[in-house]
């Protein structure tokens, strides 16, 4: 499909440029640098941003790579839209921070939403084996060792399912209940589309963990991580299984990667719901979540512990 396959490609080549770049300007041991979203996944247009950060593993609250000015300058070079101010991106954060306090008093929106990325849709621009065994250190957290065969990974499951509403929580949050509110109509497309697609990614991918072995379990979730999200479903149903949800999801990134379109909705007022733009693309969203159950359905049978795990 036309535009999957050209988000996939422009993604990859923006991908190995920073890659390439960042060999060079990060000098020493001990840091790396992850990135998440639209060019994780694959779905990157010249729109995008490049949601980022760079793991340190020192103690220090103060430490800051002293490369960091040169790999911020580098990254803007190549991806010039930059994320969002004061959010949870394109900063220094301590490793030590995504593996702790999970589910505690100091497991902040920021630390939840790093978390989950780093497993469900993190790639490596610095350093591929410390995303790698961070990744396992983190399903390591979630994956007990008292934990029997035919348990699923219900503590990462939880999690899972905590983000994405953290998600709807934040979109009202971010462009109703806060003093500035953000543009609206691009971010609850995105929740529809992008932000429901992952979402189904890590739902589908801990079902698959019901009746293994612990180890197993931890295995076949690092394996399945490390695939773009599209992949990891396809992986998991099937590519002919696919076809519908992916052909509504084809039309999504084809409508957003169209510069005016994008324009159009970010000057959208929410009373402006009715505007014809933003109508099409949110029953077309209706459909996509219709063709997203169907899968779910057609996957994992009547008496597949996963039905049960995700209403009570």
């Amino acid at each position: 499909m036309k535009s999957i396959e050209t988000a996939k490609e422009f993604s990859n080549q923006k991908i190995e440029l920073l890659r390439k770049g960042l060999k060079e300007v990060i000098t020493g041991e001990g840091s790396s640098i992850i990135t998440c979203g639209s060019f994780a996944r694959r779905e990157a247009s010249l729109e995008s941003d490049l949601d980022y950060f760079i793991m340190i593993k020192s103690s220090s609250e103060t430490c800051e790579p002293h490369w960091c000015n040169a790999a911020y300058k580098y990254i803007k070079n190549i991806i010039p839209n930059q994320p969002a101010a004061n959010g949870a991106f394109a900063n220094v954060v301590n490793r030590e921070e995504i593996l702790t306090n999970i589910g505690g008093n100091d497991d902040s929106n920021k630390n939840i939403t790093r978390r989950m990325l780093i497993l469900l849709e993190g790639e490596w621009l610095h350093d591929a084996e410390e995303l790698k065994s961070l990744r396992k250190e983190i399903l390591e957290k979630y994956i007990a060792k008292s934990m029997t065969d035919h348990q699923l990974a219900l503590f990462l499951l939880n999690d899972v399912i905590r983000y994405y509403r953290t998600m709807a929580v934040d979109y009202e949050f971010k462009t109703a209940g806060s003093e500035t509110p953000k543009p609206w109509a691009v971010r609850n497309i995105k929740l529809i589309f992008s932000r429901k697609l992952l979402y189904a990614s890590g739902l589908f991918s801990v079902a698959l963990t019901a009746d293994r072995s612990r180890d197993r379990k931890i295995d076949l979730l690092q394996q399945l991580f490390e695939l773009p999200v599209i992949e990891r479903l396809a992986q998991i149903c099937g590519k002919s299984q696919m076809n519908q949800v992916l052909k509504t999801y084809n039309y999504f990134l084809e409508k957003l990667e169209d510069s005016s379109i994008r324009k159009h909705l970010n000057l959208l007022t929410k009373d402006q719901r009715s505007d014809p733009v933003f109508r099409e693309l949110k029953n077309e969203g209706h459909h996509f979540n219709h063709e997203l159950m169907q899968l779910f359905e057609n996957t994992f049978g009547l008496t597949h512990p996963i039905r049960r795990a995700i209403v009570f």
